[in-house]
């Protein structure tokens, strides 16, 4: 409210205050949320300024905003700092002694930026807010609990400006020193700043009294230039996207809001004002938690933080209500949606769309290691029933059964598996391996049929691939196998997914959308062939099937494959090519007995044996032969298949 549009000065009034690491915001408000009066002065983050800095901005800022207000700043009911940098007790508590020596009178509260922005987003204090300007948080508050993630200062923040502008400079650096891509940066960013040559770069940065807002300046420049689909600028982009969403997936956890609606403030210069790099964060957070409700600011922070005076004067803020609005798009999973990045992918040019895709493919590789310790729990619950005789089966449909259908058929030559032992089940049979037939996944019968003519029980694992978590071929197998008390794994990339409420245990690589929209053959098929990968090696090599790193379990049926175990044993064994051709020799070409008999000086009868009684595993073997240097060990029935 300007000062012509009021007849008088507010009698009863709050002051608020947001401040930060590029300027600092106070309001004067009244009990109905007019504001009277503002002011601003400059950066009072207190890790960046000093505390004596801080103090004086926020004073300035104070006074200013009750002069315009015709107001003495001590007749407020309340005064609420929303400081930037200020998270801990211990600043917090500094803080306070500091602005109780500048107005010792009055009532305060300090808290971090972060919930003033709640605040002006949602108008309450429920949710998460993500802010990403100069510096970067994520911070959640529900029923008083309170969460956060990231906003560790600029020299450890995730996706802000600061990083993004470093990233950029470091991307000109590597390119000018031939370690990275050429990347239009190099032109941009020096003439940005002024510069000739990469190498004025350095002179520049130290000669900064405070590098961190003319590097944090530089951030719109690079989002630009990912815009424009520069392949270095992409890569930087997206990777500040990700580590964003993964800041507000960290706190949506600890306040158990990633299983149901809830409102994301996204704030801060970056979020507020590029829209490009808003999109990029919003694709991101929303493939991890696709019931997340985005909010924009409503009002400014220092008006947040206002109401936050207000709620310390006595008058409470608002309880939340849920919007219970449907939006449709909500009903679409993440992989099917369009990709932010790749809207206008047919005008790039091909050094352009190669950088893309490397770009999305890093995402699927981050999806993967999002789920790592799932997928450990998953290594060792297979290899335990698959040590009792039971089986690794996968069933799918088009590219994700294909992928299911090659680790199968890749496992008897690599680590020596009976041919039942892993198995691989394609929706339409073998015919759709080289020619798609759609229409075999649309029925969920047949994904029974299929487990039930593989006769599987309890000891036997059955692993369901789909891509949208939602095949009903996939679906129908999943529930034959837990019927007949089989271990069950959902390998998804879109949660929520039918497959994985099903399954025993879910592995979701939540890569997004995809490049190509729809076609879940790229990071979705990239991600879930990581997962197959990383699955079935592990469980070998618990199974005893890998020594050291070397495939000692390998069938040496062709050339190829016997000059692999002749080089495995003189690698293993430290022995020359031909005493490893005499070893496999006498143990019949078994590369695992030949080794056990080299390294323990035993004959090929005596390691086979040894190798039994380890149930297969080179290094127990060894050990029983070392405890055991006289005695030959007799022969023991396996109690199962052969591993």
């Amino acid at each position: 409210m300007s000062p012509d549009a009021r007849a008088s000065s507010p009698t009863t009034f709050v002051i608020g205050v947001d401040g930060g690491g590029t300027k600092t915001h106070a309001v004067v408000m009244d009990p109905e949320g007019r504001v009277w009066g503002q002011g601003w002065a400059g950066p009072s983050n207190p890790h960046q300024m000093g505390w004596d800095v801080m103090v004086r901005e926020v004073a300035r800022a104070v006074h200013a905003a009750a002069r315009e207000a015709g107001v003495a700043v001590e007749a407020a009911q309340a005064l609420a700092l929303a400081q930037g940098g200020i998270d801990r007790p211990e600043d917090r508590e500094r803080a306070m002694a500091r602005l109780r020596e500048q107005w010792p009178g009055l009532r305060l509260r300090v808290e971090n930026d972060a919930l003033a922005a709640l605040v002006a987003g949602v108008g309450t204090l429920h949710g998460i807010v993500l802010i990403a300007g100069t510096g970067s948080i994520a911070y959640g508050v529900r029923e008083g609990r309170h969460a956060r993630a990231a906003g560790w200062g600029h020299l450890l923040d995730v996706g802000s400006g600061f990083v993004l502008g470093m990233d950029g400079l470091r991307a000109v650096l590597a390119a000018a020193d031939g370690m990275g891509l050429p990347t239009l940066l190099r032109a941009r960013l020096l003439a940005a700043l002024g510069l000739r040559e990469p190498g004025q770069i350095l002179t520049w940065l130290y000669d900064q009294a405070n590098p961190v807002t003319p590097v944090a300046q530089l951030a719109p420049l690079v989002l630009d230039t990912a815009r424009e689909g520069d392949p270095e600028a992409v890569r930087l982009a997206l990777r500040g996207a990700e580590a964003l969403a993964d800041a507000v997936t960290a706190v949506a956890r600890q306040l158990q809001f990633d299983q149901e609606p809830f409102p994301l403030v996204l704030a801060g210069g970056l979020l507020e004002h590029h829209a490009f790099y808003r999109e990029l964060v919003q694709q991101a957070v929303h493939a991890r938690l696709p019931q997340v409700q985005f909010r924009r600011l409503q009002r400014s922070g220092a008006e947040g933080a206002a109401w936050l005076a207000w709620d310390v004067a006595g008058r409470p803020l608002p309880r939340w209500q849920a919007d219970t609005t449907t939006r449709a798009e909500a009903e679409i999973w993440a992989t099917e949606r369009p990709n932010v990045l790749t809207r206008h992918m047919d005008a790039l040019d091909a050094f352009a769309f190669a950088g893309l895709m490397n770009a999305e493919d890093e995402r699927a590789v981050a999806a993967v290691r999002r789920i790592l310790p799932e997928l450990a729990m998953a290594i060792e619950a297979v290899a335990e029933r698959m040590a009792q005789g039971g089986r690794l089966i996968y069933i799918g449909a088009g590219t994700s059964g294909r992928l299911g259908v090659l680790d199968a058929a890749e496992a008897p030559p690599t680590f020596r598996t009976e041919p039942d032992q892993v198995l691989g089940v394609l929706a339409g049979g073998w015919q759709a391996l080289g020619q798609a037939k759609e229409a075999a996944e649309d029925d969920p019968e047949a994904g029974a049929r299929a487990v039930a003519a593989l006769d599987v029980g309890p000891q036997d694992t059955v692993v369901g691939l789909s891509a949208s978590g939602r095949t009903p071929y996939v679906l129908g197998a999943i529930q034959e196998a837990r019927r007949r008390g089989a271990y069950t794994l959902a390998v998804v990339c879109n949660l929520p997914s039918p497959i994985a409420d099903e399954a025993d245990h879910t592995l979701a690589a939540l890569v997004g959308p995809e490049v190509l929209t729809g076609s879940t053959r790229l990071k979705a098929g990239t991600a879930q062939k990581l997962i197959l990968n990383t699955l079935s090696t592990g469980v070998m090599v618990r199974l005893g099937k890998v020594y050291g790193n070397l495939m000692v379990d390998v069938r040496p049926e062709n050339a190829k494959l016997r000059a692999r175990a002749v080089r495995i044993l003189t690698q293993a064994a430290g022995v020359d090519p031909e005493r490893a051709r005499q070893a496999l020799d006498a143990s019949g070409w078994d590369v695992k007995v030949a080794l056990v008999s080299l390294l323990a000086g035993i004959s090929a009868d005596q390691a086979r044996a040894y190798l039994q009684q380890a149930r297969g595993h080179v290094h127990r073997a060894l050990q029983h032969a070392r405890e055991n240097p006289t005695s030959s060990p007799e022969p023991t029935p396996s109690g199962g298949k052969s591993l």
